[in-house]
Order: C-alpha cells, then sequence, then structure tokens
C-alpha cells in the first residue's frame, strides 16, 4: 500500500460509508443492513446491502463488494490511489504518499502539461495544412466538429513537435515516456513519433487529453498508431468522445457506441449528440464500468460485416455483465455509420436505431444462421441458443423465447427444456477403489469461517497467527487471504478496514459476501468461536497426519516388513487424542 496505513484508517473513520453511499443510492434498513438498487448494474429488485457497522458493502446481484474505497473506485472508475486522494479532500486528511507515489503523481501530472503541449501544436498545424484540411472535407466533417473534438494535424517533419515541446520547455525523456517523441536510433535527440497524420485526442472525463490517435494521410503500412500505455493512459479502460456525448447520453439514458473516431463524430454531426467509439477493441469491464457511470442503455452499431458481427458478439458479454442494457443496430452490409448518414443523411440512421434488435435475439440469430453451414452440429447449435435464453429472468419471456427457437430448429419444446446449460456433471472427490479409514474433515467450510471471523474481528489475527499456519488452509482463495492479514497484522491494528486489504482483489467481493453472512455475535461469543476454530484446525492436522501414517502401516504390512516402534507411538498417541479410534497393538 503506497500510503501510511494510519492514515488510510483516519480517512475510513471520518467518511462514513453509510452517508457517502447514500448520495447516490436510495437505502431502506432492513434489519441490521442497509439494501437498495445496486448502482453497478441494472435492476428492478434491490440486492444491494450495505453494513454500517462493519463498514461494507456488497451486491448479491453482480456480486461486487468491499469497503469505502472500493466503493469510490467502482463509482468513479479510479484506481485505489485516485479514489484515497478524492476521499482525503472530503475527509480534511493530508494525505502523505510514499516517495514513489509522489513521482507517479508528479510524473501524470507532467504527461498532462505535456500533451497540453501537443493537442494545441496540432490544432495550430491543422489550421496551417491544406492537404489535412482538404482531407477533412473530404469526410464531410466541417470546421465545428474539427473544432468541439479537438482534431489536429501532425506535420510530415521530423522534429516539428520537439522543436515546439522544447520551447515550451518539456523534458524531452518526460515527452518520450508520454509517447510523443521516439530516441533517434543513432546519435543523440528525438524525433517526432506522429507524422503526417490527422490527429484524434483522447480525453479523460475530467477534461485532460490522456492520449492520441493518428490516421496517416500519406501511403503508410499502419493506417492508424495510438498513444501506447502510460502513466495516465491505459488501451481499453477510456471510450473516445464520452467527455463530449456524457451530457446528451445523460439525459436520453443512452449511448451509441460505435467502433471508430470518423463514426462517432459523423453521427455527432448527423444530430446524434450520445455517439462514443469503443476504438476497434474488444469491450474491457473498465470501458463498460465507464459507459455505465453515464448511460445505463447502450446501443451497439459496429460495421455490418462479419468482423464488425463478431465484434459486436464479444462486446455484449461484457456490457451486459457489467449491467448495461444493450441493443444492437444492424447496419447494411459492408457500410459503417459514417458512411451511412453521408449517403443517406440523419433520418436513415434514426429508423436503424428504431428498429434495434435486443441483444438476446441478435445473438440468437447469429446462432440460428449457422444452421444453413453443411457442417454445422444442430444439438451444439440449439445448446448455444439456450444458453442465450438462461440469460432472461422472467419466466414468460424465457418460454416464450423456448417455443420460438422450437419452431425455428423444428425440434421439441420437451428436447430443448432437457438441455442443461452451463451445468457440467460432478465427479466424486474420491475413486470407489479409493480407502479413507479417517476421512479429513472438509476444508472450505473451516476455512471460509476462519476468514469470515478474521476480517469482522481483525484484532484476533495475530492470536491466531500463533496457533494456525497458511499452510493448513486447503482453500487456495482463503489461504491467501490468511497471508495478506497475517502480513498486515500491524495495520489492522491501527484500525485499517481488512477490506482495504483486499480493494484490487477479485476475491474482495467473496470476502465482503463472508462479511455478510456472519451472524452477530459479542465479542466474547467471537474469541469463544476462535478458540473453537483453532481446535478444528489441529484436529485436520491430527486427522491428516494419522491418515498418512494408516497408509505407510498398511504399505509396511502388506510387503511384510517391520512397523518402527516410533511411527507405532505416534498413531497410538494420536488415535488416542482422537478417540474412538483403534489403538495399534504390539501383535498388530
Amino acid at each position: 500500500m503506497p500510503f501510511d496505513s494510519r492514515v488510510v484508517a483516519e480517512i475510513q473513520a471520518r467518511v462514513d460509508l453509510l452517508a457517502y453511499v447514500s448520495q447516490y443510492v436510495t437505502l431502506k434498513k432492513r434489519g441490521r443492513e442497509y439494501v437498495g438498487l445496486c448502482p453497478f448494474h441494472a435492476e428492478k429488485t434491490p440486492s444491494f446491502s450495505l453494513n454500517a457497522e462493519k463498514q461494507v458493502w456488497h451486491c448479491y446481484g453482480c456480486g461486487a463488494g468491499g469497503d469505502l474505497i472500493k466503493f469510490v473506485e467502482r463509482h468513479e472508475n479510479v484506481d485505489f490511489s485516485t479514489a484515497l486522494r478524492m476521499l482525503a479532500a472530503r475527509a480534511g486528511v493530508e494525505l502523505r504518499e510514499s516517495p514513489d507515489q509522489r513521482r507517479q503523481r508528479s510524473e501524470r501530472e507532467a504527461i498532462y502539461e505535456a500533451n497540453a503541449v501537443a493537442r494545441a501544436y496540432f490544432t495550430s498545424a491543422l489550421k496551417q495544412s491544406n492537404h489535412a484540411r482538404d482531407y477533412l472535407d473530404a469526410r464531410g466533417i466541417g470546421a465545428e466538429a474539427a473544432e468541439r473534438f479537438s482534431l489536429g494535424y501532425a506535420p510530415e517533419s521530423w522534429d516539428g513537435f520537439v522543436g515546439a515541446a522544447r520551447k515550451a520547455g518539456i523534458d524531452m525523456g518526460l515527452a518520450e515516456r508520454a509517447g510523443l517523441v521516439q530516441p533517434r536510433p543513432k546519435g543523440d535527440g528525438h524525433y517526432d513519433f506522429f507524422r503526417n497524420r490527422l490527429m484524434f485526442p483522447v480525453f479523460n472525463l475530467t477534461g485532460e487529453v490522456i492520449a492520441f490517435g493518428g490516421r496517416t494521410l500519406g501511403d503508410d503500412v499502419a493506417k492508424y498508431i495510438n498513444t501506447k500505455n502510460t502513466s495516465v493512459y491505459t488501451k481499453g479502460r477510456h471510450v473516445y468522445a464520452l467527455n463530449v456525448a456524457r451530457r446528451a447520453g445523460g439525459a436520453q439514458e443512452a449511448l451509441i457506441v460505435v467502433e471508430g473516431y470518423f463514426d462517432a463524430i459523423a453521427l455527432h454531426q448527423a444530430g446524434f449528440s450520445s455517439a462514443v467509439a469503443s476504438l476497434g477493441t474488444a469491450f474491457t469491464p473498465e470501458q463498460a464500468r465507464e459507459l455505465r457511470r453515464v448511460a445505463p442503455n447502450v446501443y451497439l452499431c459496429f460495421d455490418g460485416d462479419k468482423a464488425g458481427e463478431a465484434a459486436t458478439a464479444r462486446s455484449i458479454d461484457m456490457l451486459t455483465e457489467e449491467g448495461l442494457t444493450v441493443v444492437v443496430v444492424a447496419l447494411p452490409a459492408g457500410t459503417d455509420p459514417d458512411e451511412l448518414v453521408r449517403a443517406k443523411g440523419s433520418e436513415a440512421f434514426k429508423m436503424l436505431l428504431a428498429a434495434a434488435t435486443p441483444w438476446k435475439d441478435f445473438k440468437l440469430d447469429l446462432a440460428f444462421a449457422r444452421t444453413s453451414s453443411k457442417f454445422a452440429n444442430p444439438s451444439d447449435i440449439a445448446r448455444e441458443m439456450m444458453s442465450v435464453v438462461a440469460q432472461e429472468r422472467d419466466p414468460i419471456v424465457r418460454d416464450r423465447y423456448v417455443k420460438a427457437i422450437a419452431r425455428r430448429l423444428d425440434v421439441s419444446e420437451a428436447a430443448l427444456r432437457k438441455i442443461e446449460v452451463g451445468r457440467a456433471p460432478t465427479a466424486s472427490p474420491h475413486t470407489p477403489s479409493e480407502k479413507r479409514r479417517f476421512p479429513v474433515t472438509r476444508a472450505p467450510s473451516v476455512d471460509r469461517e476462519l476468514i469470515q471471523l478474521l476480517i469482522a474481528r481483525p484484532q484476533f489475527v495475530e492470536e491466531a497467527a500463533q496457533s494456525v499456519f497458511q499452510e493448513q488452509l486447503e482453500d487456495e482463495q482463503m489461504s491467501i487471504a490468511y497471508r495478506r492479514l497475517l502480513d498486515n497484522a500491524r495495520r489492522l491494528t491501527e484500525g485499517l478496514n481488512p477490506h482495504t486489504l483486499f480493494a484490487d482483489d477479485p476475491m474482495g467481493s467473496e470476502l465482503s459476501r463472508l462479511a455478510f453472512s456472519a451472524p452477530k455475535l459479542s465479542i466474547e461469543e467471537d474469541h469463544i468461536l476462535l478458540e473453537r476454530l483453532i481446535e478444528r484446525f489441529e484436529r485436520r492436522r491430527m486427522e491428516r497426519r494419522l491418515w498418512t501414517i494408516d497408509e505407510e502401516l498398511n504399505r509396511l504390512l502388506t510387503h511384510g516388513q517391520p512397523v518402527p516402534e516410533t511411527l507405532r507411538e505416534e498413531y497410538n498417541a494420536l488415535a488416542a487424542s482422537l478417540r474412538g479410534h483403534k489403538v495399534l497393538g504390539k501383535e498388530g
């Protein structure tokens, strides 16, 4: 953790989780908890729960959960450090950073400055380039749109930006880390990374330029080149034009998602002010959350070809998993939104929006289309279609889908309903020939009970560490969680919320769920529970050792070999401790 844990604990003490979340979620008290509609996925029945005493939240619908910092991360779509800085400002706490953290923050601010200089340089160059402006005219992009999206031009020069950056006092090493220049392969100095390209700056939601995309205006092999990952930009985390579209998207409660820069800009010019671009990549959870922050609904509008269909199918899964409602806009084969609105006008695109297909229907049509192939397996297609239907919660709508699929595939409804989607046969943990005279207690139960107790009573961590060792936990996820609790025992005694240790770990959601399922007990009762858990771990250790000795004894006796006295004594001692087991005599 890059920040002093005592400062983090102070921030958590000053900013109450219930008060903070209540700004964004309407919560009603139900027993010991507060419930409401989850802000991270679309739902009609409340599945979001908050426990003010434990300062933890969990959604039983989408599985998200954690502490106050995790809520800010998810709601604002920021990283841990940024979320903590936002909370520190709210709490009036000075956030003391480590030297590494200060350097990273300083670099981010410096890259923002370098990108601002680059943006000004590129926009100025566009005004002076007939070549670039002629290209925009040919693509139907007017001066107003060019200004609104801060379009620019990188001149066909090796050191045009290098000179502008030096004049503005930008360090060349920093400009290189920002992806704006490259070091010369021979000799000293740098040269411009973007040359003879139409420039598309990418903004974050707070208005800073975080990256650039450049479209060649020459005969370069790479039509587009983009800023590589930097301190302020990570590919797959941002959405183009969301800073421009957020107001219209929020008012309309829907965003139009297209593939490329020109598609988004052309739609804005045609009056569709909620258009954004995915930049041609398959959607990531971070991009989906960016959209979700602005609007709950998405019109997915990718190119009308096989590649566009495939990209649409991939994107649907990610978007719906993050709680967005998705409909698919079907474009004529071989066209994109830019070409469509330029050739046929805004009314044509408006009609396509009105005829948009719910994502389930799109996926069903895609699967059914494969029936025309000579190599199609009808069973596989039926199973794929039923897996789509299984995601429909409304039983009446689900029933209608089954009837429709039966008609399309010319099979009986009964046969379709027998298909089990997403369920694999459960294998027995032991083969029939396996003999266990002393079965080991089921690991997940005691492991999870221990972690559940420790995240509720972090003051017990040091005591547990004296008797239970990490290797004794057989549940891998709980073992990792236990190690992290042990490593941070001092921070926990300073008041750090244990859920903060898992803020950026997938297991954080599971631990928040465990916290909610813990019974409310007094500290005395919880301490008795700890003692019982320690006893259970010790018993499981003895059972495991006894089983190992038992196997060794069977091997020795089978081969007619003598049994060492020390092994016999250990067996008898363990059996006596566990009670009820046969004591091995001299004759055995």
